[in-house]
């Protein structure tokens, strides 16, 4: 008998320490720490860093083509100014989009989004928009014209968007709906719909993880800042959760896919 009770007990340590699955990793606004963001330079870096998503912002220019570009100014990240609405894409193109982050990138261009489709397909990247300005068709023929509407994610900081988003396309199963409290988890479940579950890995609870899981839905935990994540990531890692979101996505890489 004392011999079954160690046998068990060592299966049973065995289960305990065996490690979670990786779970995908997603480069805000693609691995920014190592080249300007929103660039195809850094969409360039997850690519050769093997990282499984590139999280972009999609802005709409004058004429309307699409951008990446994070603020609704070009002040910040490019040597132009004002709303990047008042800029034609002739213009936008000539932009400098790297000089900001270091003299090495000066020539970066302020990047079209249909650029950034075309270098993610081709190089099996997937992407996760996240929505500033346009028009949510003409947004989602462009991904399609792409062949890239399976590995393009849709995320909106309106809950009043991600609603009508998911009211205007619901065979798409590729949105993502922020959850900011436990609490609320449910009641977004059931008004939108979305397919993958955004919160601070802080909110994020063993039960919310099989809940979202018994409903098909995944959840990505946000893990942001460029101070020391480790403990954070390993803590996303033991939850199972399906993506993690982070500024440094080369290091989970360096740490957990050697």
């Amino acid at each position: 008998m004392r011999k079954w009770i160690f046998i068990v007990a060592a299966l049973a340590a065995t289960f305990a320490c065996t490690p979670k699955q990786i779970p995908q990793i997603s480069g805000h606004r693609g691995a920014n720490f190592i080249a300007p963001e929103n660039t195809l330079a850094s969409a360039d870096s997850c690519i050769r860093y093997g990282i499984d998503v590139m999280e972009c912002d999609v802005v709409l220019s004058k004429d309307s083509v699409f951008y990446l570009l994070h603020d609704s100014t070009l002040n910040r990240t490019t040597n132009g100014e004002g709303p990047i609405r008042e800029w034609l894409s002739a213009d936008l193109d000539t932009l400098d989009a790297g000089s900001w982050f270091g003299p090495e990138w000066a020539g970066q261009r302020v990047p079209r989004f249909a650029d950034l489709l075309a270098k993610a397909r081709d190089n099996g990247l997937a992407i996760t928009i996240d929505y500033r300005t346009g028009d949510f068709q003409e947004m989602v023929d462009l991904v399609k014209s792409y062949d890239m509407l399976e590995h393009t994610n849709f995320t909106f900081s309106s809950e009043a968007d991600t609603k009508r988003f998911r009211e205007m396309f619901p065979d798409i199963h590729t949105l993502q709906a922020y959850v900011y409290t436990p609490e609320d988890l449910d009641r977004v479940l059931d008004e939108i719909h979305p397919d993958i579950a955004v919160m601070w890995i802080d909110k994020i609870t063993p039960k919310i993880v099989r809940r979202c899981h018994s409903r098909g839905v995944q959840v990505l935990a946000l893990i942001l800042g460029l101070d020391d994540k480790t403990r954070l990531n390993r803590r996303a890692i033991r939850l199972g959760v399906d993506v993690i979101a982070t500024d440094k996505p080369e290091e989970i890489v360096r740490k957990y896919r050697k």
